[in-house]
């Protein structure tokens, strides 16, 4: 149980897959196998986590909506740990059925936040590579009625870049940007603004600019989220996005067995030496803290 005060949340990955492509995510370059995760497999994480208090946020390098079984999921960790809170981040491009964010709702989950960086219909499918914002309006639309009957402190809101988000404030987003945005407030969401698009190491080029601070996955507020892949990989950093640096798998080891391993200690000695040829993912990280 003190081994898990270390951490303030879990990132466990429900599934790698996603049928959107876009331009600053890397998933091109993803070569681990596409899979979701059972729900005995997540039952097993429930148990490896006892102990835990803090927050869960049941997504990965995917989209969580794709996974049929998320309802079973978020009743899961709310069973197990009733005073934890859960979320997801969506790009809501999925088809769904009516009345499935109320059953979503209902499960316990705690907040929904929806990433979109395109605001009118050319723009959205430059940036996502998929045609898709009509059919998030209309799943924000479900999504705002499933809100007005709802109980609990379930809230959702809508994620855009910030204004300097390079590449994706383009003259004709910043035209969109504004009818989008009293859109999604008459309908009754709360707008928050994402300052940067992460490199993901090895993925992009954005923010070459880098710091020579150490990592916060080593010293800063990302060493407080644990992350597991959809097959139970513990990996040290979420934006591994093809999880090349394995600790360890929860179905043969415990996380204190996993976190005081010969492969942590190696990756903790490269960070404080600065040497990352081992670590290919590492080697043009910005390093940033979010």
């Amino acid at each position: 149980m003190s081994f898990l005060k270390n951490f303030k949340e879990v990132r466990i990955e429900n599934t790698n897959a996603c049928h959107y492509k876009c331009i600053m995510c890397p998933r091109e370059k993803l070569m681990r196998k596409i899979g979701i995760m059972k729900n005995e497999d997540f039952l097993l994480v429930m148990k490896r986590l006892k102990g835990f208090e803090g927050v869960f946020h049941l997504h990965g390098f995917g989209e969580p909506l794709l996974d049929r079984g998320l309802l079973e999921k978020v009743k899961l960790a709310k069973k197990y740990y009733p005073g934890s809170k859960s979320a997801i981040i969506t790009t809501l491009g999925v088809k769904i059925e009516n009345d499935y964010f109320e059953k979503l709702i209902k499960s316990g989950l705690d907040t929904l936040t929806v990433s979109i960086y395109g605001f009118t219909k050319k723009n959205y499918q430059q940036v996502h590579k998929f045609d898709g914002l009509n059919l998030v309006k209309k799943n924000l639309l479900k999504l705002s009625n499933a809100m007005k009957n709802k109980k609990g402190d379930f809230h959702a809101n809508i994620k855009i870049p910030g204004p300097t988000n390079y590449p994706l404030i383009t003259d004709e987003n910043l035209e969109g940007i504004k009818s989008f945005i009293d859109w999604c407030e008459n309908t009754g969401f709360k707008i928050k603004t994402w300052p940067y698009v992460h490199n993901y190491g090895i993925g992009r080029s954005y923010n070459l600019d880098q710091n020579k601070k150490v990592c916060p996955v080593i010293d800063g507020a990302r060493k407080q989220i644990l992350n597991i892949t959809w097959d139970l990989n513990v990996v040290p950093c979420h934006f591994d996005f093809n999880s090349s640096i394995k600790i360890g798998n929860l179905r043969d080891k415990n996380l204190e067995e996993i976190f005081k391993s010969e492969k942590y200690f190696d990756f903790v000695l490269a960070h404080k030496t600065n040497n990352f040829s081992s670590f290919l993912v590492c080697q043009n990280c910005e390093k940033l803290e979010y």
